[in-house]
């Protein structure tokens, strides 16, 4: 929806995290720091399509929630013996 600053974004929009007003645009600000001893098997940032019934949850300005996105991971937890 919007173009004009996204456009000359250097990062992929799939690391976007917040959707601010222009200028800046969609850029990322948020982010998940694991443990360095997590293995991190899997991650994304929750901003579904328009098209999406989800997309109520995030929704366009002004926004149902915020104007921040869920980010996520999934990793492996590790046995520790003692």
């Amino acid at each position: 929806m919007q173009g004009r600053d996204n456009l000359t974004h250097r990062a992929g929009p799939r690391y976007d995290t917040a959707d601010f007003s222009e200028p800046p645009g969609n850029i990322r600000v948020d982010y998940v720091l694991p443990s360095k001893n997590l293995p991190v098997l899997d991650g994304g940032v929750f901003w579904p399509a328009s098209t999406n019934p989800l997309s109520r949850l995030t929704g366009v300005w002004p926004f149902p929630s915020s104007d921040h996105r869920l980010v996520w991971i999934d990793t492996k937890l590790l046995h520790q013996h003692r």
